[in-house]
C-alpha cells in the first residue's frame, strides 16, 4: 500500500456532496473524510493519501495540500454520545468510558458490546459500508444453531480496525482471521482485540492480489474496493465452505449488479442486498 504522507483539503457546498463522493471514490472510502459544520451549508472534504495523488487533486480541484504524519495523528476529540445498535445483537462504543457508564445495562442484556475507538484504521461502524456488513454478519450469526457454533469460522478480508473480525468473535465464531495490506491497520486491530479482551481473533498482514486464503471458512467478509473484488473473486469464492456465506461491501449502489454477476457466475447465489445512500452491501451464499 502507498504510504499516507499528505492531506488534501477543500470546502464545498452540501448540495454537491454526492458528486464529490463519486469524484473521489478512487481514493477509497477509508481515505475520504467529509466534515459537516453545524448550521452551515458548507462541507470540508479531506483525502488522506500520498504526495503524488495529493498534488493531482490540488491541480484538478484546487483546495490545499499539507504533509501528514500518521504516526503523530490523534483521533478527533468529538465522541459519539450513544452506542450504535446493530440488528439487536451488537452495541458499538467508540470509547471505554461510555461503555463503563452503560455497564449495568450491558451486563443485564444479551446484546454484545464492542469498543472501537476512532483511529487511522477504517471501521468504527458509522460508515454505511461497515454498518451494513455488521448488520449482515449479525443476521448470519442468528442462523447458526448453538450446537454448531464451535464450527463457525470467519475470514475478514480488508479488516481495517478489526471491527468485523472482533464482532464475529463476540457473536460466537471460534476460528477468526482478519487480513489487511496495511501494517498499521493490523497493529490497530490487534490493539482493539486487547482492548475488548478478545483472544480468538487473529490478524495478518497480506496483499490479496498475491496471497491465497488458507483453508475454507463458513463466513467470508470483504469490505474492499469493487475493482479488487472483481480481480480476486475466484480466490474469495474458493475460500467459502459448502453452504457458507459471503458478505461484500465497499461497493457503489450503481455497481451492485455487476458485482453480483461476477460472483453468481462463480457459483454463488444472492441472498440479500442492503443499500444505504450511495453504498451497498451484498450477502451471497455457497450453493
Amino acid at each position: 500500500m502507498t504510504p499516507i504522507t499528505h492531506l488534501w483539503t477543500r470546502l464545498t457546498s452540501r448540495q454537491h456532496e454526492d458528486a464529490w463522493i463519486e469524484r473521489l471514490l478512487f481514493a477509497g472510502p477509508e481515505a475520504l473524510v467529509i466534515k459537516a459544520f453545524p448550521a452551515s451549508r458548507t462541507l470540508r472534504l479531506q483525502v488522506y493519501t500520498d504526495q503524488k495523488t495529493a498534488k493531482c487533486l490540488l491541480k484538478s480541484f484546487g483546495g490545499s495540500v499539507r504533509p501528514f504524519n500518521a504516526a503523530s495523528w490523534e483521533p478527533p476529540t468529538n465522541k459519539r454520545r450513544t452506542p450504535l445498535h446493530i440488528a439487536g445483537s451488537l452495541l458499538l462504543y467508540n470509547d471505554q468510558e461510555s461503555l463503563l457508564k452503560d455497564q449495568k445495562k450491558a451486563a443485564s442484556s444479551k446484546i454484545k458490546s464492542l469498543v472501537i475507538p476512532a483511529g487511522m484504521a477504517f471501521g468504527t461502524g458509522e460508515h454505511a459500508t461497515t454498518h451494513s456488513c455488521l448488520r449482515l454478519l449479525c443476521n448470519i450469526a442468528k442462523t447458526c444453531p448453538s450446537s454448531n457454533k464451535a464450527h463457525w469460522s470467519l475470514l475478514d478480508l480488508g479488516s481495517g480496525s478489526g471491527i468485523l473480525t472482533l464482532a464475529a468473535e463476540l457473536l460466537g465464531a471460534q476460528k477468526i482471521l482478519g487480513i489487511d495490506f496495511d501494517k498499521r491497520c493490523v497493529s490497530i486491530a490487534q490493539k482493539n482485540a486487547l482492548l475488548n479482551n478478545l483472544a480468538r481473533s487473529h490478524f495478518r498482514h497480506a496483499d490479496l492480489l498475491c496471497w491465497n486464503p488458507p483453508g475454507i471458512w463458513n463466513v467470508v467478509a470483504a469490505n474492499i474496493y469493487s475493482s479488487v473484488l472483481t480481480t480476486v473473486a475466484p480466490k474469495i469464492v474458493a475460500a467459502i465452505a459448502p453452504q457458507g456465506h459471503l458478505i461484500l461491501s465497499g461497493i457503489l449502489a450503481v455497481e451492485h449488479d455487476e458485482i453480483i454477476n461476477v460472483f453468481t457466475q462463480l457459483g454463488l447465489k444472492k441472498t440479500s442486498v442492503i443499500i444505504r445512500g450511495k453504498w451497498c452491501a451484498l450477502h451471497l451464499h455457497q450453493i
